[in-house]
């Protein structure tokens, strides 16, 4: 599913979310100007997927920020969303807890964008120093698609050079 052609090219929705460690952050505009890898999951049973992607990117992208955007758009969790990002806190190591950002009110806008095939699949999503979406996968952390990632930042760098 890489190249998904649905959001590939289009800039993606302004959202704010906190991280773990409590600042506001804003997407896409924190990131202007600079590529931004969001592993995006909508189900807990999702991270592990997220942590292969992570480390990939630690490896192989290591110019390029990752934020892991848990979204919970259900309004039914957000009385709850102290106590959902504390359990995530203990689960995470405090050195990363600013890389992690759950978008709750405005999560709903980013699954819309996004999509949801359903599954323990992460969304992939490297946007442009615009914002702009320039690589989509959604089938799961694999070779294929992480070569894939590596030659879209390849690419970015590119242009933007």
């Amino acid at each position: 599913m890489t190249g998904a052609p649905g959001i590939v090219g289009r800039r993606f929705p302004s959202v704010a979310g906190t991280a773990l460690s409590g600042e506001l952050v804003h997407v896409p505009e924190d990131f202007a100007g600079a590529p931004v890898l969001l592993l995006c999951a909508y189900r807990r049973g999702t991270q592990a997927d997220v942590d292969r992607w992570a480390a990939f990117a630690e490896r192989r992208l290591p110019g390029v920020a990752v934020r892991e955007l848990p979204i919970i758009a259900s309004p039914l969790w957000r009385p709850l969303q102290g106590w959902i990002d504390g359990g995530m806190r203990g689960g995470v190591t405090p050195s990363l807890w600013g890389r992690v950002v759950t978008l709750y009110a405005e999560g709903a806008a980013a699954r819309a964008f996004i999509g949801d095939g359903g599954g323990q699949r992460t969304q992939v999503v490297l946007l442009d120093g615009a914002g702009v979406v320039a690589f989509h996968d959604a089938g799961g952390f694999g070779d294929e698609a992480a070569e894939a990632l590596v030659a879209a930042v390849t690419a970015l760098g590119r242009r933007e050079g």
